[in-house]
């Protein structure tokens, strides 16, 4: 019998290239299946994923979408790149497989991220079985099917109070701004199809004992955690940066503790009223800080009606902001949140971001923006119990005085609270994410229930 082989295709953006390719790599380890790890050349380049190509069963393809160096930044540049998209990767991957069918290692299985519609569809048209891999948390899914299947995402779970407009991911939301007008219709188009499907498969980047209720709240479709899909040494203990880098000496210089980290990520910038407010706090507070600024020059999620980048808006802030604490343009975030010295991190909330806190057992300040970071911050708070988030004025900006509060509240008055729920969430994900956990066993059946598939 041929091996086991799953063609994996990830959307052009690092937040869905880093949870791909550790599930690509964890389901090697877990199965010894071959993985085709499919996705854009521009991505492909700039992350320079082919160095971690040190596993025999796992190899690359790759597909343009038209914009090989990057650049995205106009409403037509990124609806080409969706049609590029469309185009050139459904030729690639039909391509593929066709090559492949009657070779030693015909696809198997076709795996795809969020935002991809069109991948199914190729599977569908090789009457090859098709799994979705939900980069976000469950609970996100089941707002979204929710939602597009004619109820209202008023999602109420037991241990979760009821979402108000200000939890549901910003797509959702009536007020929601975003230039990505057509990222609703495309989940709509999404879930859509997986309810016309007899057994839809979706792999959660999440793990059972987080989100139990989420994981089986919506009949006939079956959720699989597979995660905490983070760098394999989080749950290991192990360092992956051994250099002495500035900011790993600055942090050795500080008490156990009492380090603010503030990371946004590397998609959407602050405006600039946003900026001097968190700038404002942070030096008013006098609390040691580690802010990452990244150079988001060729950024997508640009700050509407600003040219200026970060960097450039913290300037009359800069002296007075280094006096207190360090400005990087980049650190290893699994690094800085596993050191002694970081007492909480003010996040996006992003879900890699989330993950990498629970696994790490540090507290949050929630300062989520768009897509499914407003429900990742309520979780934070009120079911995981890990954070305090922010809440915007009338023009929704979080004002210095607000930003105050919720650090105060992290490293004061609720710090021990959050800290040992923190530490809860971490002895969990630790113990589901390590090898032969949870997760891994999810992902074993999940494949035996392909290979059954592909027997019959």
């Amino acid at each position: 019998m041929a091996p086991l082989h799953f063609l994996l295709v990830t959307f052009p953006a690092q937040g869905h290239v880093n949870p791909s390719l550790r599930f690509a790599r964890r389901l090697i380890k877990t199965t010894g299946a071959r993985v085709t790890f499919a996705t854009c050349l521009s991505v492909f380049h700039r992350s320079m994923i082919s160095t971690q190509s040190d596993l025999n069963n796992l190899s690359f393809l790759t597909f343009s979408d038209g914009f090989d160096d990057g650049g995205v930044s106009t409403a037509e540049d990124r609806e080409n790149r969706s049609v590029n998209l469309k185009i050139n990767g459904d030729k690639t991957l039909s391509d593929f497989i066709e090559a492949n069918r009657d070779g030693d290692s015909p696809v198997t299985c076709l795996v795809y991220t969020i935002l991809l519609n069109w991948a199914p569809k190729v599977a569908r048209r090789f009457q090859l079985p098709s799994a979705l891999l939900w980069i976000q948390p469950a609970l996100v899914f089941d707002i979204y099917y929710d939602h597009f299947n004619g109820k209202n995402s008023g999602f109420e779970l037991r241990n979760l109070p009821s979402l108000a407009n200000r939890d549901l991911p910003s797509f959702l939301t009536p007020t929601d701004t975003n230039m990505y007008k057509n990222v609703n219709a495309a989940f709509q188009e999404l879930m859509e199809f997986l309810k016309e499907e007899s057994n839809p498969k979706i792999l959660v980047n999440t793990f059972d004992s987080l989100e139990p209720e989420a994981l089986t709240a919506i009949p006939n479709i079956g959720m699989v955690a597979v995660g905490p899909l983070l760098p394999p040494d989080i749950f290991t203990g192990s360092e992956s940066v051994k250099e002495l880098s500035s900011y790993k000496l600055w942090l050795d210089s500080k008490t156990e503790s009492s380090v603010i980290y503030v990371s946004f990520g590397t998609m959407v910038e602050l405006s600039k009223k946003q900026i001097e407010e968190l700038a404002r706090a942070l030096i008013e507070w006098k609390r040691p800080f580690l802010w990452v600024i990244t150079d988001k020059s060729n950024r997508e999620a640009k700050t509407e009606g600003e040219d200026e980048t970060e960097i450039e808006k913290i300037a009359e802030f800069r002296h007075e902001l280094e006096d207190v604490g360090m400005i990087v343009s980049w650190c290893s975030q699994v690094e800085v949140l596993r050191h002694r010295a970081v007492g909480c991190f003010v996040t996006h909330c992003g879900w890699n971001s989330t993950l990498e806190s629970l696994v790490l057992g540090v507290p949050v300040v929630a300062f989520p923006m768009w897509s499914d970071q407003p429900t990742n911050a309520k979780l934070l708070e009120d079911s995981w119990k890990t954070g305090v988030r922010v809440r915007e004025n009338e023009e929704g900006l979080v004002e210095r005085g607000e930003i105050r509060r919720c650090l105060e509240a992290v490293m004061g008055e609720k710090a021990e609270e959050l800290r040992e729920n923190a530490e809860k969430w971490k002895r969990l994900a630790v113990e589901a994410g390590r090898e032969g956990g949870s997760s891994d066993k999810n992902m074993e059946a999940f494949v035996d229930e392909i290979c059954g598939d592909s027997v019959q």
